[in-house]
């Protein structure tokens, strides 16, 4: 969302815009584009507001009208006043064409942003009664680009975040009179000013194509609670910590998007590929933190997934299927303990990855669904794995600077998944975060069990199957912070 922010800022820009006369073209004549500053009439900041905004999907399946629709939104641009209050903002917007042809659209001189949506609903069931990015605070010389790319191949749009350290904004949303709210805040890499983060939208007749760019720094959430309808947390000054991830590095990354042509079937279709590496992500909480280093997600290839509202008359909800997945890779380069600002930090206690992930020509069925007589209390979610999925397990005491060293010391193992299925429900509650299981099965079988240093495995520990692995339906988790002291 915060990538949409750009473009939100500058089309009241453009509706505010009037006739130029000779004296006012004299006055930028000689300068390189045009500024244009926006300030809003309304003492609250209010840039814009509308009504309800609905995609709806063309009717092919012959189950009715599926739909994903917003109540309502707001975007607020406000200063504060002096007195604890705050005013309306002015945003300036510059417009300018560089030497290498791309037009340039930056909003700065942003002091806050606030975007409010309303209830979020899938075929006129709520999911969320509320989603806000409230008080987005940026410092110094903080801004939001837009810039429309001369690039001979096609049509490409780059949109680009940059935060200067202390920026940050709080982001929440509500189901049933329970909010779950976040400080987000921005962190330039070491050596750095300005956290920065791009994405690029490319487009030719048959899809959009939406990819990942540089990211420099940190995109932390902290202090992640649950807040009653006054505001106030559930757990006093306890929270769920911390959770961030930064140094991010992507060799290739993209979605695309196109519209699902297979016969009487609505929806979008798509592919994507991913050969990213994270150089740090991690969970914080009570001023240490457990980080995961030099970790990577590789798809080696396409995935092809496909997107789809259903309403079959007894749940709403969304359903995707992901396939042509025949050799993932996702690695953790380091497992360390440190303090909460990440000095001190121990030696990695190993490298694990799972690698060569193959579905054999299955797929991955994911369901959201909001159920009759839940409404906004909650989502179920089914997961399965058609077929049989196999993948490569690796642990290995491995130094952060050299993960998955081959002379280092290992566990390997071939494993082998059938039969997965995962039925839950997931509910923001009084008492913490509470998931419900309905139904939770799978085959396993651990095959090939190795030991040793990659070059001389200290033989073969075995194999190990387990079959009909399930929890009991009807038992639940509860996810709640550890009250202080």
């Amino acid at each position: 969302m915060r990538y949409l922010l750009p473009v939100l800022c500058f089309a009241p820009v453009v509706s505010a815009m009037q006739p130029m006369t000779e004296e006012s073209m004299a006055a930028v004549s000689g300068q390189s584009g045009i500024t244009i500053e926006t300030t809003p009439s309304s003492a609250d900041g209010l840039v814009l507001s509308t009504g309800e905004i609905r995609y709806t999907e063309t009717d092919r399946d012959g189950q009715g009208s599926d739909y994903l629709g917003v109540s309502s939104l707001a975007l607020y641009a406000t200063r504060p006043d002096g007195l604890g209050g705050v005013v309306s903002d002015t945003i300036k917007t510059t417009i300018d064409v560089t030497d290498t042809g791309d037009v340039r659209i930056k909003s700065t001189d942003i002091n806050t942003l606030s975007l409010a949506l309303g209830e979020i609903s899938l075929s006129g069931r709520s999911v969320f009664s509320s989603v806000k990015m409230m008080d987005w605070n940026f410092v110094g010389n903080s801004y939001l680009e837009t810039i429309l790319v001369n690039d001979p191949a096609g049509s490409k749009i780059g949109l680009r975040t940059i935060m200067e350290a202390g920026s940050g904004l709080t982001y929440s949303f509500t189901e049933d009179a329970v909010t779950f709210s976040s400080d987000i805040s921005f962190t330039p890499a070491q050596g750095n000013t300005q956290f920065i983060s791009e994405v690029f939208l490319t487009g030719d007749s048959d899809n959009l194509k939406i990819e990942f760019g540089t990211t420099e720094g940190s995109f932390e959430l902290n202090n992640i609670t649950l807040l009653d309808d006054l505001g106030n947390s559930l757990f006093g000054v306890a929270n769920f910590g911390d959770v961030g991830y930064g140094d991010i590095n992507v060799t290739q990354g993209y979605i695309t998007i196109a519209a699902n042509d297979a016969a009487g079937v609505d929806g979008i279709k798509g592919k994507i590929a991913s050969d990213l590496a994270i150089g740090t992500a991690f969970y914080r909480t009570g001023g240490e933190r457990v980080n995961f280093r030099n970790s990577a997600f590789r798809t080696n290839g396409e995935l092809s997934y496909t997107l789809d509202f259903v309403d079959n008359g007894f749940a709403t909800g969304i359903e995707a299927r992901i396939t042509d997945v025949n050799d993932l890779d996702f690695i953790i380069g380091g497992l360390t303990l440190s303090s909460g600002d990440g000095s001190s930090e121990s030696v990695s206690m190993g490298a694990y990855g799972i690698e060569n992930l193959n579905l054999n020509g299955g797929s991955i069925d994911l369901g959201l669904y909001t159920l009759p007589g839940q409404g906004s209390q909650g989502l179920r979610m089914d997961l399965a794995m058609s077929g049989t999925t196999e993948f490569d397990l690796t642990i290995k005491d491995s130094p952060i600077d050299n993960p998955f060293d081959p002379s280092a010391p290992s566990l390997t193992a071939k494993v082998v998944l059938q039969n997965v299925s995962v039925s839950q429900t997931i509910d923001q509650t009084t008492k913490g975060l509470h998931i419900g299981v309905i139904d939770s099965s799978l085959d396993a079988s651990i095959n090939q069990i190795r030991v040793g240093t990659g070059e001389n495995y200290q033989g073969q520990s075995g194999r190990l199957v387990m079959n009909n692995l399930s929890i009991q339906p009807g038992s639940y988790f509860r996810i709640e912070p550890i009250p202080a002291p």
